[in-house]
């Protein structure tokens, strides 16, 4: 049976970790070398990694600090950010990632996803998938004034066969007041890959509501490991008690 995934969540701007609120106000909280060598500690599933600047600034993630942070983790590590390139991809697993997860590029090159999954295999290729709610369902949130529901871009990203969604609730970022399960539970109707829920943790009670009201088997958190006494082993603790598979 699979285990659970239980992935801490790193965003970095440029200049250090951030967290966001909602995805604006980036509030400063670190250095991702030394966070991954926290979680790295804590014997987390999988680590994410993303420079959530980096297409906005039109530049590349910085190479050389995401193979220091990967030299960190005994874990698989997903990196984000900037990827336009099928060479972009080759350079992040040429340096260790296990996948890459992209966004940017994904709402404006429907093919540049088809060769990418095509040469580098499905299980390589992530969609960060980031909605917020809208007028009788959600919208792909971006910088870019595209208007994309969330039925069309899937249904894009499913025709190109991806492996897997990162799915961000944009209007519960950094809140800590618990997921959008409608969401997560919409996503789930629109594909049958995996999917990790991002957006909302902030006790235990959230995680025990999302895992009892979806059929997802992983979520992404930052801000309850960065401002609150849990850890990454707590939530798995609490998902033992609903039988859910995670480990140890």
């Amino acid at each position: 049976m699979l285990k659970t995934r239980i992935i801490p969540i790193l965003t970095f701007n440029g200049f250090g970790l951030v967290k966001t609120k909602k995805f604006s106000d980036p509030r400063m909280i670190g250095n991702p070398v030394q966070a991954a060598r926290v979680y790295n500690s804590r014997g987390v599933d999988e680590l994410v990694f993303l420079d959530i600047s980096a297409s906005e600034q039109h530049r590349k993630i910085n190479l050389k600090l995401v193979a220091d942070v990967i030299k960190e983790c005994y874990m698989p590590v997903a990196i984000g950010g900037g990827i336009a390139s099928l060479a972009d991809i080759n350079s992040l697993l040429k340096i260790g990632a296990d996948k890459v997860i992209i966004k940017t590029k994904a709402l404006t090159d429907k093919d540049f996803i088809l060769q990418a999954v095509d040469f580098f295999g499905a299980q390589c290729i992530s969609i960060a998938l980031d909605a917020i709610k809208a007028e009788g369902g959600f919208k792909i949130f971006n910088k870019l004034s595209l208007d994309i529901s969330l039925e069309s871009f899937i249904g894009k990203m499913e025709e190109c066969g991806v492996g897997e969604y990162v799915v961000t609730s944009v209007d519960n970022d950094g809140l800590m007041e618990g997921f959008d399960i409608p969401l997560i539970n919409e996503v789930a109707t629109l594909t049958q890959r995996p999917i990790i829920a991002v957006g909302g943790g902030g006790n235990m009670d959230h995680y025990n509501e999302l895992f009892s009201q979806t059929t997802i088997e992983a979520v992404g958190s930052a801000s309850i490991f960065h401002f609150t006494q849990f850890t990454p082993l707590d939530v798995k603790m609490e998902l033992k008690k609903i039988h859910k598979p995670v480990r140890i």
